[in-house]
């Protein structure tokens, strides 16, 4: 089982930019929590419109990112 703390899920996530604005989805503010629990990492993110025409890429983005990490990701979007 492979452990990663937050800041190692932080710093990939720093990778993952919204494609309308170019910016990072953590430097927009949009991952509102991280935790882990054992090798599942749990993310709870919003994204700039609840109407986002690319939600299911950004959510797959973000899985991708945080999965290359050799963790779980589940992924839960709030409004």
């Amino acid at each position: 089982m492979k452990m990663v703390s937050k800041d190692e899920v932080e710093e990939a996530l720093k990778e993952v930019m919204d494609p309308e604005l170019g910016v990072s989805l953590v430097d927009l503010n949009l991952i509102k929590d991280i935790t882990i629990e054992g090798d599942v990492v749990r993310i709870k993110m919003t994204l700039t419109s609840p109407f986002c025409p690319l939600s299911g890429y950004i959510v797959n983005q973000v899985k991708e990112k945080v999965e290359s990490l050799g963790v779980k990701a589940e992924v839960d979007l709030i409004f």
